[in-house]
């Protein structure tokens, strides 16, 4: 069974390096797309940038879409203007952190770090 694992991630990472993804450009461009989805109202974008969600059901990716566009609509997050990356770092294992500031209109920013995972897909956010 954790032969099966290993080889199951060493295949991800190796895919994911022919198609030149484990880099921190890759996971730097990911997350700056999924924070531009959500400051541009692409609530559908965003949810599907989550790791997994295609293996849930329909129903609940429809209300993730509903919590993520509330969320964004009637939070601090309604305010988004830009989002700058800081910095970033990869594991061995398929993952990256990228920091990420999020400015917002009123010339406040706010640093977040974004967990990331390497799928067949690209990366993800965890």
């Amino acid at each position: 069974m954790k032969k099966s694992v290993v080889y199951c991630l060493l295949s991800v990472v190796c895919l994911a390096c022919s198609r030149g993804l484990m880099t921190h450009e890759a996971a730097r461009e990911a997350a700056v797309q999924y924070y531009t989805m959500l400051m541009e109202g692409d609530y559908e974008g965003y949810v599907d940038g989550m790791a997994f969600i295609s293996e849930r059901p329909e129903s609940f990716r429809s209300q993730m879409i509903d919590v993520v566009k509330m969320t964004a609509t009637e939070s601090f997050l309604k305010d988004l203007q830009a989002v700058t990356v800081l910095s970033d770092s990869l594991g061995e294992d398929s993952t990256a952190y990228v920091r990420l500031e999020l400015n917002f209109g009123d010339s406040i920013g706010e640093e977040i770090e974004q967990a990331l995972i390497l799928t067949e897909e690209g990366w993800k956010m965890q």
